[in-house]
């Protein structure tokens, strides 16, 4: 039986595979076979579930009692730091606030007569005391007053998103009654639940590939939560994008582990099942007028799309039949 031989070589991800392919005249299907290629070692990827949440979330509320006058903002409306959200029904506070600047610029005024009076002796230090305790009297009236009338409106704290409203134009409320939900739109951050085991392969400060919406991205692991989550070994790993992403999606952290194992990828068609948990290999042994089909028992450690790595009585150069126990029999001889 004569062959023909062709050898392809194409790059994966993490490993190169060379083919050499045996077209035989008496079929019209070839034999694939892989050139094996030993290496030390190989990187186990996990795609690690975690929730992407905003670095900063705000529950907005008025910290005096009121009637809401306006809302100037709805849900996923885009607000600049400073502006406006709401406002309460200001009328009474500011007439407050306006008695009391008036009274203030009085007490002013009179401690300013009495000023002159005292360098002249016309009054006595008593009588002066009672000036200045006034003016203070009004002048803390005047700052309280302007105080509670900046509490009637609620301003963004920041660059963001108004991510909940609850309540409508004329709604009384009381103090602290959240009003908005308001999330920051400049930074966003990744909460992901990491084994324990897997903490010594990652670095704080180091960037980190996620995979969102088939898309990726980079993330700097800032820190780690200081306690377990729901008693488990897991840890709470916080990572830090530089870049907007929505809220509430879900990203996939990809962790690489190196694995310290001597093997080899093969194609997992060229696996079939042995006993004890071990696997079938069949490879072809050179000799002077062909080749002889032998059989190899090997380990599966890991399984990356539609390639296994292995370990076990395999070597360097070996010539990996692609198709296994579908296309050969141990002993089998071709020529």
């Amino acid at each position: 039986m004569r062959f023909r031989i062709y050898q392809i070589t194409y790059q994966r991800p993490f490993f190169l595979l060379s083919l050499l392919i045996f077209s035989f005249s008496y079929f019209a299907e070839s034999i694939e076979v892989l050139d094996l290629q030993i290496q030390s070692q190989y990187e186990d990827i996990k795609l690690i579930p975690g929730r992407i949440l905003p670095t900063n979330i705000s529950e907005l509320a008025f910290e005096i009692p009121g009637k809401v006058a306006t809302v100037n903002s709805d849900l996923g409306d885009f607000v600049e730091k400073g502006k406006i959200l709401a406002k309460l029904d200001d009328s009474e506070i500011n007439a407050n606030f306006m008695k009391a600047e008036a009274n203030l610029m009085l007490a002013q005024l009179e401690l300013s007569r009495f000023e002159d009076l005292k360098e002249n002796s016309f009054i006595s230090p008593q009588d002066f005391d009672k000036a200045n305790a006034k003016f203070l009297v009004a002048k803390s009236e005047f700052e309280l007053n302007k105080v509670k009338l900046s509490q009637t409106f609620i301003k963004a704290p920041y660059d963001g998103f108004v991510q909940q409203r609850y309540v409508d134009v004329g709604t009384i409320i009381n103090p602290g009654i959240t009003i908005f939900d308001f999330v920051d739109s400049s930074n966003v951050e990744a909460h992901v639940s990491i084994p324990g085991n897997d903490l010594n392969g990652l670095n704080l400060g180091s960037e980190y590939e996620f995979e969102i919406n088939d898309k990726s991205h980079f993330a700097s692991f800032s820190r780690i939560a200081p306690m377990t989550i729901g008693g488990s070994s897991n840890r709470l790993g916080i990572f830090e994008f530089s870049e907007f992403i929505s809220p509430g999606s879900v990203g996939y952290l990809k962790y690489r582990n190196t694995i310290n194992k001597s093997g080899a990828w093969v194609p997992l068609q060229a696996l079939s099942e042995s006993n004890q948990g071990l696997w079938n290999l069949f490879v072809l042994e050179k000799l002077n007028d062909g080749y002889k089909v032998l059989k190899e028992i090997v380990e599966l450690h890991h399984v990356e799309d539609e390639y296994a790595y292995i370990s076990g009585t395999i070597s360097n150069g070996d010539q990996v039949v692609v198709g296994g126990a579908l296309r050969v029999i141990e002993g089998q001889f071709l020529k």
